[in-house]
């Protein structure tokens, strides 16, 4: 009995072959191999089957019986495995799975919720789950499988992530439409000046980017209120004369909200997706992050 743990693929392919043409050279162009390699693996093949499988005749070679009985099941069994090795095909609008995204709340605000509208329009059997970054272990999760992706800024990705940018995030100064300066330009001491709002992630904080630049040039703004979440700054600033500065894909439109550019710059980051190494081949998570960039 033939031992299938000894068995070449590659030999199985060239009795195909073979049976296809019942010519050495004829198959052995179609395998891009040559004759004598050809007529090697025929050799071999007759040791593993214990059968001649092809004889010589004035025309070419004859199958035997036993050739003829293996080319059917063949046929079959290398179509198999030529489909086992295909990346799976799925229609989006059948897939029924869920994904599973951590973000910081401007995350989910500016890429999480716009997205989950659009995949729900192609494939609304589909599941999303948002939810917070902070405060989680997002590295092992997704390691775990218990995460698919994190939306995150640039400088807190994990080294060993595989990531893409999403956009780039630049800041502007936010306040009421109606706000004594909407109209006008704001100067540095005016700006320090008036009253600011600050965005924690860790609480409490009272300093940040844009206090960093100030420094530098011997200026410090008036912070008198610092919360964890970007989804306060327009109730906040809605209902004062208070200013922000912050992510200008926060911004919605007719909030009531307008934006104008800081007297001073304010250094932006990139905005990213990233994801783990075990599921970077995936054919659907691959479909999932690039419909996730072209509706972001």
């Amino acid at each position: 009995m033939v031992n299938i743990n000894n068995l070449d693929l590659n030999l199985l392919k060239a009795l195909d072959a073979l049976l296809d043409e019942k010519n050495v050279t004829r198959a052995a162009d179609k395998l891009a191999l040559t004759q004598p390699a050809v007529s090697s693996m025929l050799n071999r093949l007759r040791d593993r089957f214990d059968d001649p499988l092809f004889v010589r005749a004035s025309y070419g070679m004859v199958p035997t019986d036993r050739a003829l009985a293996l080319a059917e099941p063949l046929k079959k069994i290398l179509s198999e495995i030529e489909q086992l090795i295909q990346p799976p095909i799925f229609n989006p609008a059948e897939l029924e799975t869920t994904f599973r995204i951590a973000a910081t709340d401007n995350g989910m605000h500016c890429v999480g919720v716009p997205f989950t509208l659009a995949l729900n329009k192609i494939a609304p059997k589909v599941k999303i789950a948002l939810m917070s970054i902070h405060g989680r272990n997002v590295e092992a999760m997704l390691m775990n499988g218990e995460l698919d992706l994190i939306i995150v800024g640039e400088p807190t990705v994990p080294l060993n992530l595989r990531s893409r940018i999403i956009h780039k995030e630049n800041y502007v100064c936010m306040m009421r439409e109606n706000h004594p300066l909407a109209n006008q330009e704001l100067d540095i001491d005016t700006f320090c000046s008036l009253n600011h709002v600050l965005v924690s992630y860790d609480g409490g904080g009272f300093a940040g980017a844009t206090d960093v630049a100030l420094e530098k040039i011997g200026k410090k703004r008036n912070v008198v209120m610092s919360i964890t979440s970007f989804l306060l700054l327009p109730e906040i600033l809605k209902n004062s004369d208070w200013i922000a500065v912050a992510p200008h894909h926060l911004l919605e439109k007719d909030s009531g909200i307008i934006s104008k550019k800081p007297p001073i710059e304010v250094g932006g980051y990139n905005k990213l997706m990233a994801w783990h190494e075990r599921t970077h081949h995936d054919s659907i998570q691959r479909w999932f992050r690039d419909f996730l960039l072209e509706t972001c």
